[in-house]
C-alpha cells in the first residue's frame, strides 16, 4: 500500500523542536513587519491605499472584493501608467522601527543562523544596526542584486569573514547599508515575477539564485514565518523541491493565543486527515515528495518569539535589554503620505488603470463599464488618444462575448485615430486587434495580413511587448491552417520573449498553444507538459480564461486516452467557468466536447443534445471553423442513426460554409460523407461526382492517405455499376498510393478489391494472387474477420479451378 499523509500533534517539547545545536534557516515574509512598533501595512492595506488615489472612487469596492487581485498585478497596472519609478515604495525609508521578530532574527544572525526574506522593507538591517557595534556596520551585508547572489553564493564562507548576511529573495529598492540603488531587483509586478526563470522553470527562482539558496538550506532546519503560502508565486514552488533540507517547520500565524504543533508524517496504513487549506496542501505535497521532517505551528508569532523562541534561542539576552522603541518620531500613515506624493489623477486615467485591471481579470461587466465611461469622458475633454483606448478596450470586450461584427467596428475606429494621430504604436495594436476578428471568422489571408504589418511596426518600434503578441498571432493562422512547424517556430520565438521580459500572462498563452501543436502531432506528453505548466500560471495569476482553454485541452488528451470519466470532469469545470465569464463561444466549445464523450460512451442523444445547443449558440455568434464542426458532429449522429436525410443537410450545411472560407481540408472530408450517404442512398452518380471532387481536394492539399480513401469509393461504385476495368485501374492506383505511404491496412484492402475484380472477371489466378497478398498482410495485423473472409474466397476459387 502506498503511504498516506497523517496529521498528528507533536509528541515532543518545544525545546526538542528547536534545540540550538542544529542548524537553522528563516525564511520570512511580510507577516513579521505588521506587528509594533515596524506596523508595517499590509500588501492589501497598501493596495487598498493606491487604489484611492488612482481609481475612481465608485469602482475601488469591485476592485477590492476581487479575490485574484494580487499585490503584484495592481503594482504593475499602476507602474505601467501612473508610478514608473515605483516612488511609493520611498515610503519604506520612514519604517525605521524594528520589531521584536527583527531582533529575533537579527542575534539569529550573530549566532551563525542564516535568514531570507521576501520583503522589501530594511528593518532587519535596522535592528543589525542597533544591536552591532558601530565599528561593525560596515560588516552588514544585504544580498539583493543578481552581482550579490554570484558574489555570496556561500553564507559560511560569509559568516566566517565576520559579516552579517541578509539575503533579500525579491530584492529591494536600495541598499541602506551601502546607499547603492538597487531597483532593479525588485519583485513587485508579475513580469518581475516572470523574468530571469529558466525553461519549464516559471515557478522556481532565477537561476543565479540557486547556488546560494543551495547552501542556505543544504542538511538545515528551513523555519518559515510570516508567509501564508497561498499566494506565492515563486517561494511555495522552491520548497517543493527541496530533498536536500534536514527538517521544514511553519510557523502559520493565528489571532489565537494558543500553539498547535502538528507532524505532517508518512505512514502506512492510515486514513489520511483532510485539510483544504492552501498551505496545508502545499505541506502534504512536500512531505509526500520528500523524505524530511514537516512540522506546522499554528500560533501567534509575536508571541510565540517572545514567549517561546527567545529563551530557547537567546537564553543569555534578556528582553529587557531590548529597546524597541528608540525612535520618537511620528511616522506617517501609508495612506496619508500616499496623497502627498500623488496628486491630481486625471480621471480619464483613472479609468483606463481600472477597465485594463477588470479586463486582465475577466470581469468583463465592470471592464466595459469603465470603458464606456471613459469613452465618453474622453469624448467630452476631446482626448483623440484616450478615445482609441478605450475603443480598443470595448473590441477587446465584444471580441470575447462573441459580438465580432461590434468589436471590428471599434477597433476600425481605433485604427483612423491612430492613423490621424501618427502613432504608430498604438496603429499596430489595432492591426493586431483586426486581424484577430478576421482569424476568427475565418477569413486567414486577410488576418495573415494585418499580423504582418504589425509584426514590421512592431519590430521597427523595438516593442518587444508587442512583437510576442505579433508572433503569436502569426503562429495561430499557420496553426490553423495545419502548418504546424511554422507555428511552432512563431511561438517558441514569442516564448523567449516573454521570459526576456517577464510577461507571464502571455507565456500561459504560448505553453498552451504550444502544447496543441505537440498534440496534434501525437507528442501527447509535451503536449501535458506545456498544458501543465500553463495552467499553473493561470491558475495563479486568477486568469479563468486561460484556466477554460487549458482544463478543455487537458480534457482532450484524456480523451484521446480515452479516460472518459477525466475529460468529462475538466469539459465541465471548463463549462463552469465559461458560464460564469459570459463567454457564449468558449461556452459552445465546451459542450460540443462534453458531447464527444457522450458519444464516444454510446450515449447519442445525449451527445445530440450538447451538440445541437454548441451549434445554436455558434449560429448567433458566428465563427464559421466551429460551425462547421458541430454540424459535422451533428450530421454524424443523424447518420449512425440512419437518418441519412437530415446528415447529409447538416453536412451540405457545413460544405457550404467551407466553401465560403476556403477551407479545403474539411471541404474534402465533408464531400466524403456526402458521397458516402449517396452511396447509402444508392444515388451512385452523384457520389461518383461527391468523391472524385473530394479526391481534387486532397491531392492540391497533399492530403494522400485521404486521396486513397475516396479513391478506393470510387473503384467501389465503379465495381457496383459493372464497370470492371475502370475499377481495376483506380483500386491499383489506390494501392500504388498506399504502397508509398507505408499504410498496411489500406494495402491490405486495395489487394483484396483488385483481388475481388479479377475474381469477377473470371481471371482466378490473378485473383488468387491478390487475395493471398491481402492475407498474408492481414494475418500479420491479426485481423480475424478478414482472414475468415478471405480464406473462404481463396477455397472458392480453388474449387472453381479444379484444386
Amino acid at each position: 500500500m502506498t503511504d498516506e499523509i497523517h496529521f498528528e500533534e507533536y509528541g515532543e517539547d518545544l525545546e526538542s523542536l528547536f534545540t540550538p545545536k542544529r542548524n537553522y534557516t528563516f525564511l520570512v515574509g511580510a507577516g513579521i513587519s505588521m506587528d509594533p512598533p515596524a506596523n508595517m501595512p499590509s500588501a492589501r492595506q497598501i493596495v487598498k491605499s493606491l487604489l484611492e488615489i488612482f481609481a475612481p472612487l465608485e469602482e475601488i469596492d469591485n476592485l477590492l472584493v476581487l479575490e485574484m487581485l494580487r499585490f503584484e498585478l495592481a503594482v504593475e497596472k499602476i507602474q505601467d501608467i501612473f508610478d514608473e519609478e515605483l516612488k511609493f515604495l520611498d515610503y519604506l525609508e520612514y519604517i525605521t522601527e524594528p520589531n521584536l521578530i527583527h531582533f529575533f532574527l537579527t542575534n539569529a544572525i550573530t549566532r551563525g543562523n542564516y535568514v531570507v526574506t521576501t520583503n522589501f522593507d530594511y528593518l532587519i538591517e535596522h535592528a543589525l544596526l542597533r544591536v552591532l557595534d558601530k565599528h561593525w556596520h560596515q560588516d552588514i551585508t544585504p544580498v539583493i542584486s543578481k552581482e550579490d547572489y554570484i558574489i555570496y553564493q556561500d553564507p559560511k564562507t560569509i559568516l566566517a569573514s565576520n559579516k552579517y548576511p541578509i539575503y533579500k529573495i525579491h530584492g529591494s529598492k536600495r541598499n541602506i547599508i551601502t546607499g547603492r540603488d538597487t531597483k532593479e531587483s525588485l519583485i513587485t509586478t508579475i513580469s518581475a515575477l516572470g523574468k530571469d526563470r529558466a525553461e519549464g522553470e516559471t515557478f522556481a527562482i532565477e537561476p543565479y539564485k540557486k547556488p546560494a539558496i543551495f547552501n542556505l538550506m543544504n542538511k538545515r532546519t528551513l523555519v518559515v514565518m510570516g508567509y501564508s503560502g497561498s499566494d506565492d508565486f515563486d517561494i511555495g514552488p522552491t520548497l517543493k523541491e527541496m530533498p536536500f533540507l534536514n527538517r521544514l517547520i511553519w510557523i502559520e500565524h493565528s489571532q489565537d493565543s494558543k500553539t498547535e504543533i502538528i507532524n505532517i508524517s508518512k505512514k502506512k496504513e492510515m486514513f489520511s486527515q483532510e485539510n483544504s487549506s492552501k498551505l496545508g496542501k502545499l505541506l502534504v505535497y512536500i512531505c509526500t515528495k520528500n523524505n524530511f521532517e514537516v512540522i506546522l505551528i499554528k500560533t501567534n508569532t509575536y508571541d510565540f518569539i517572545q514567549k517561546r523562541l527567545w529563551n530557547i534561542f537567546l537564553p543569555f539576552l534578556p528582553l529587557s535589554e531590548v529597546n524597541l522603541f528608540e525612535s520618537e518620531k511620528e511616522i506617517p500613515k501609508f495612506s496619508e503620505w500616499i496623497h502627498s506624493i500623488f496628486k491630481d489623477t486625471p480621471t480619464t486615467q483613472k479609468y483606463k488603470f481600472v477597465s485594463q485591471l477588470f479586463y486582465y481579470l475577466k470581469d468583463l461587466k465592470s471592464a466595459k463599464r469603465s470603458s464606456d465611461k471613459g469613452l465618453v469622458l474622453a469624448e467630452e475633454t476631446n482626448d483623440i488618444a484616450s478615445k482609441s483606448f478605450f475603443l480598443n478596450m470595448l473590441g477587446m470586450i465584444y471580441q470575447i462575448t462573441g459580438d465580432y461584427k461590434e468589436a471590428l467596428m471599434n477597433y476600425e475606429k481605433a485604427l483612423l485615430i491612430d492613423e490621424s494621430l501618427n502613432d504608430i504604436a498604438g496603429k499596430s495594436t489595432d492591426l493586431n486587434n483586426i486581424g484577430s476578428i478576421y482569424l476568427t471568422i475565418g477569413e486567414y489571408d486577410k488576418a495573415l495580413d494585418r499580423y504582418n504589418q504589425a509584426l514590421e511596426i512592431v519590430e521597427r518600434l523595438g516593442d518587444l511587448s508587442s512583437e510576442i503578441s505579433c508572433k503569436n498571432n502569426i503562429g495561430r493562422v499557420y496553426e490553423v491552417r495545419n502548418e504546424f512547424d511554422l507555428a511552432l517556430k512563431c511561438y517558441l520565438e514569442a516564448i523567449k520573449i516573454t521570459e526576456e521580459v517577464g510577461d507571464l500572462n502571455r507565456k500561459a498563452t504560448l505553453l498552451n498553444n504550444i502544447g496543441m501543436i505537440y498534440k496534434a502531432k501525437n507528442e501527447y506528453n509535451k503536449s501535458i507538459e506545456y498544458y501543465k505548466e500553463s495552467l499553473q500560471i493561470s491558475d495563479l495569476l486568477g486568469d479563468l480564461y486561460g484556466k477554460l482553454i487549458l482544463l478543455n485541452n487537458i480534457g482532450r488528451v484524456y480523451d484521446e486516452y480515452e479516460d472518459f470519466e477525466k475529460a468529462l470532469e475538466k469539459y465541465h469545470e471548463s463549462l463552469d467557468i465559461a458560464e460564469q465569464l459570459g463567454d457564449l463561444s468558449k461556452k459552445a466549445g465546451c459542450l460540443n466536447n462534453i458531447g464527444s464523450i457522450y458519444l464516444a460512451q454510446g450515449k447519442q442523444n445525449l451527445a445530440l443534445e450538447k451538440y445541437q445547443e454548441a451549434l445554436t449558440i455558434e449560429g448567433n455568434l458566428g465563427d464559421p471553423l466551429m460551425k462547421i464542426i458541430y454540424l459535422n458532429n451533428i450530421g454524424m449522429i443523424f447518420n449512425d442513426q440512419a437518418n441519412h436525410n437530415l446528415a447529409k443537410e447538416k453536412y451540405v450545411e457545413a460544405l457550404n460554409i467551407a466553401n465560403e472560407i476556403g477551407d479545403m481540408s474539411k471541404k474534402g472530408l465533408l464531400l466524403t460523407k456526402i458521397g458516402g450517404i449517396d452511396m447509402i442512398q444508392e444515388d451512385y452518380l452523384t457520389a461518383l461526382e461527391k468523391y472524385k471532387e473530394s479526391v481534387l481536394v486532397f491531392e492540391t492539399k497533399g492530403e494522400l492517405s485521404n486521396k486513397a480513401a475516396s479513391l478506393s469509393n470510387i473503384g467501389r461504385i465503379y465495381e457496383i455499376q459493372n464497370n470492371l476495368y475502370e475499377a481495376l485501374r483506380i483500386y491499383e492506383e489506390t494501392l500504388q498510393i498506399d504502397q508509398n505511404l507505408g499504410e498496411p491496412m489500406g494495402i491490405a484492402n486495395d489487394f483484396y478489391n483488385i483481388g475481388k475484380v479479377y475474381n469477377k472477371q473470371g481471371e482466378y489466378r490473378k485473383a488468387l494472387q491478390n487475395y493471398e497478398e491481402s492475407l498474408k498482410i492481414f494475418a500479420q495485423l491479426g485481423q480475424k474477420q478478414h482472414i475468415e473472409v478471405l480464406q473462404n474466397y481463396i477455397n472458392e476459387i480453388h474449387r472453381k479451378i479444379g484444386k
